[in-house]
């Protein structure tokens, strides 16, 4: 009933996101959903795959945050983020894909094409299916000194391997949280390490988490 009770509240109230420097990319009812099983939880540490304005937003509004880990693949994202969010408490990584990602169709503004959507979304497909593609960005939290987390956040790439890594990495009563969790190639991930639970309504992204069971 908290949960439900802190999903209502900030369902109400929750202001629209700054999107003036580093954007986030999800709806308002998404990112109050989000918001609503983080203040719920109130995890002390927290790692995310894909660094970005939920890094910024979620550090902005979550005082009982001790340690932010954040992990991101694209160079020039990264160093938007980390000249943005100044916050102490983020530890930001860059971990390149074994191959490069495709430029998004219309950068450095060429007229985009079908050609250029397809590669992209090949790359990205792949990065769920070859684990050799994004294994270092996958494997950073265990090389960290401490690899435990309260929250992870997955919203990055090669999300399938990430939640699977991501819950291993919980401490027991923690929460796995995806975006975009309609896309099909996730489910298999989602249910293989619990129970997920599918958050409504959506319209960018769907939100789901998975809750590590307590220790007996």
């Amino acid at each position: 009933m908290a949960f439900v009770r802190a999903l209502g509240r900030l369902v109400r109230s929750e202001p629209e996101p700054d999107l003036s420097t580093l954007p986030v990319w999800m709806d308002p009812i998404e990112l109050s959903q989000v918001r609503a099983v983080i203040e719920t939880l109130a995890p002390k540490r927290v790692l995310e795959w894909g660094a970005g304005g939920s890094t910024r937003e979620l550090l902005a509004t979550c005082p009982f945050i001790e340690r932010y880990v954040s992990i991101e693949h694209n160079r020039e994202w990264h160093g938007r983020v980390r000249e943005i969010v100044k916050d102490p408490r983020l530890e930001l990584h860059l971990v390149e894909p074994a191959r490069p990602e495709p430029p998004l169709p219309g950068a450095g503004g060429k007229r985009p094409t079908t050609a250029d959507r397809e590669l992209l979304k090949a790359w990205r497909l792949e990065a769920e299916q070859n684990p050799e593609l994004m294994a270092d960005y996958v494997a950073l939290p265990r090389t960290l000194d401490e690899h435990s987390f309260d929250f992870v956040l997955v919203d990055g790439r090669a999300r399938s391997f990430c939640i699977r890594e991501g819950f291993a990495l919980l401490r027991p009563g923690g929460v796995v949280l995806l975006h975009d969790a309609q896309r099909p190639e996730y489910h298999e991930a989602l249910r293989a390490v619990g129970r997920p639970v599918f958050l409504e309504p959506w319209k960018q992204g769907q939100v789901c988490f998975v809750r590590k069971p307590d220790a007996a």
